[in-house]
């Protein structure tokens, strides 16, 4: 394979159009956050409370792809992250949740 981090594109798309959807939802998104392909989005309610961390881990296997189920990390930490926003809603609840979206192990061997 001639370029080893041709995920990368696949990356960039997987950030674009997670990020769009998060900002669609409310959410305070921070694009490229620290990596071309990393970021972040915050949701706050009321003040003072918890802060409840997620990831969304976005990588993919050279050649074989979404083999170990990387894909479904992502969209089951966006769907956690909307779901503890929505209970932070209807119970009154104050706090915080910070949702990361991270390239993932895969790429970071491969492309540094």
């Amino acid at each position: 394979m001639a370029n080893p981090c041709y995920y990368g594109d696949d990356l960039r798309h997987a950030h674009d159009v997670l990020t769009a959807f998060m900002e669609r939802h409310g959410w305070d998104v921070k694009r490229h956050h620290h990596l071309d392909t990393a970021w972040v989005a915050t949701f706050s309610h009321g003040n003072g409370g918890r802060v409840l961390g997620v990831n969304s881990e976005m990588d993919a296997l050279p050649g074989v792809g979404h083999a170990c189920g990387h894909n479904l990390i992502a969209i089951a930490g966006v769907a956690v992250s909307l779901a503890v926003k929505a209970a932070l809603i209807e119970h009154v609840i104050p706090g915080k949740v910070v949702l990361l979206g991270t390239p993932g192990i895969y790429y970071s061997l491969l492309c540094e």
